[in-house]
């Protein structure tokens, strides 16, 4: 009985199976089936665009973003450029006027060179000897630069030898001075 039974399950599987294969239900299953995942899958494309949207609006905010931060940034540069040129100017004009004071300075001593060297050169020899002993080398040898070579020469003789020798010694290291 119980293989009767088994048989008649199946015969009723198989029939079904096959009448509804010849009507063709399973076909208007598969478009059913088809048609529900056509309807999916514009779903998920639609989500994907707007996630898609949605990022590259993100993407143009952090770029408008960094625009605006660099539009600042040189600004900013600028700003800094213009006052480091006015810093730059400042500094020049001090450079002129600098520039102009040492001018003016080395102007005086000149003159008061040329002023000491005519003194020493009306004075005796041995008495502007003894002076010039006690002075600086360097300045002793400006003085005696600008002083005629015959009241020079007679100042250098009166000269303690190791001095005089020290001035000629100077005098010959800076031979295109005169």
């Amino acid at each position: 009985m119980r293989s009767v039974v088994q048989f008649s399950v199946l015969s009723f599987i198989v029939i079904f199976l096959v009448t509804f294969l010849l009507t063709g239900v399973f076909g208007g299953v598969k478009r059913a089936w088809d048609q529900s995942r056509q309807d999916e899958a514009p779903v998920e494309q639609v989500d994907e665009t707007a996630l898609a949207r949605q990022s590259l609006h993100a993407q143009s905010e952090e770029i408008s973003r960094r625009e605006g931060e660099l539009a600042d940034i040189e600004e900013a540069l600028q700003l800094e450029k213009a006052v480091l040129a006015e810093e730059f100017n400042k500094l020049a004009a001090v450079r002129g006027s600098i520039a102009e004071a040492i001018a003016a300075v080395e102007a005086g001593q000149a003159k008061t060179l040329r002023k000491l060297a005519k003194m020493y050169e009306n004075m005796p020899s041995r008495e502007a000897a003894v002076i010039l002993s006690g002075m600086d080398l360097e300045v002793v040898l400006e003085i005696l630069k600008l002083m005629k070579e015959r009241p020079a020469a007679k100042i250098m003789a009166a000269l303690d030898p190791a001095r005089a020798a020290a001035l000629s010694n100077m005098m010959s290291a800076s031979k295109g001075d005169r």
